[in-house]
């Protein structure tokens, strides 16, 4: 009896289209989302640091405001750069690694550096609490900018009606009443001067005519002195507003162009350090 010769099978070997794990390293994207808001805060809070360092307090020194707006978007798009570096690297440096070809690694990896700044930004935005308002409140914005003051110094409604009501040996609790009828006056004309009805104005007149001991043309020369610093005022706060207003609409569009920019280096980012990732691992097997 001869004994039939054994063979053996030949070697299995993984199908090129078989699973390589997911495409998504998620937890390598919250890590460098994680890196790159810890970075931003940091970054920022040091922006704000030199920021008060340049500013001044006395008449002509530290940086002009346009140079300090200028210095703060350059710095805004550094901070996007810096952290958009950071967190796509993580993010490409610690994701798995896939057995597939290399252009596909190549998209996953782009793919999990825009993940990473696109959580990265709204986590920053929901920490900061932005919150963007209509226009609705530019009327409101005029009035508070003409009869609110900074802490420390008169409004200039109060000083507009002080001068109303201004008198030698005046008892400041006697008018007290009348100042009070009088400032809603003056608050309400530096809004819209079309509120202030004739009777108003005539109450005005007779009422700082005798509070002020004055005869009736003094007191409407002292009025219409009065509407004349309220048009000033309200003009005034029309300016400041309409600067703010372009102020925010730079700062806007230069928090975009910033935000694209930060997005478009953590995806390079994330390809770098996923091939930095896949290199050494390679150097590390085959040594």
């Amino acid at each position: 009896m001869v004994d039939a010769p054994i063979t053996t099978a030949p070697p299995r070997t993984a199908p090129a289209s078989g699973w390589t794990g997911p495409a998504i390293s998620w937890s390598a994207v919250f890590a460098g989302a994680f890196a790159a808001l810890g970075l931003t805060i940091v970054l920022v809070i040091l922006g704000s640091a030199f920021g008060f360092g340049a500013m001044s307090p006395f008449p002509g020194d530290g940086l002009s405001a346009m140079t300090i707006g200028a210095v703060t978007i350059i710095w805004l798009i550094l901070t996007q750069i810096f952290a958009s570096v950071a967190g796509g690297y993580i993010a490409g440096r610690v994701r798995l690694r896939w057995s597939i070809h290399r252009d596909e690694v190549f998209f996953r990896d782009t793919v999990h550096g825009f993940l990473t700044w696109a959580v990265a930004s709204a986590l920053m935005f929901a920490v900061a609490g932005v919150a963007v308002g209509g226009g609705s409140a530019a009327g409101a914005a005029v009035t508070a900018a003409a009869v609110t003051s900074e802490e420390g110094s008169p409004s200039p409604a109060s000083m507009i009606t002080d001068r109303l009501y201004r008198a030698p040996g005046a008892n400041p609790e006697a008018l007290a009443t009348s100042r009070d009828e009088a400032e809603r006056l003056v608050i309400l004309a530096i809004g819209d001067e079309t509120l202030v009805t004739e009777e108003d104005r005539a109450w005005l007149v007779e009422d700082v005519a005798e509070r002020a001991s004055l005869n009736v043309d003094l007191a409407e020369a002292r009025v219409q002195m009065a509407f004349t610093d309220i048009a000033i005022a309200a003009e005034e706060a029309r300016e400041e507003v309409d600067l703010a207003r372009a102020a925010s609409v730079t700062l806007a569009i230069a928090t975009a162009l910033a935000m694209m920019i930060g997005a478009f280096v953590a995806c390079g980012a994330a390809v770098f350090g996923g091939r930095e990732r896949d290199g050494l691992e390679d150097k590390l097997v085959t040594a």
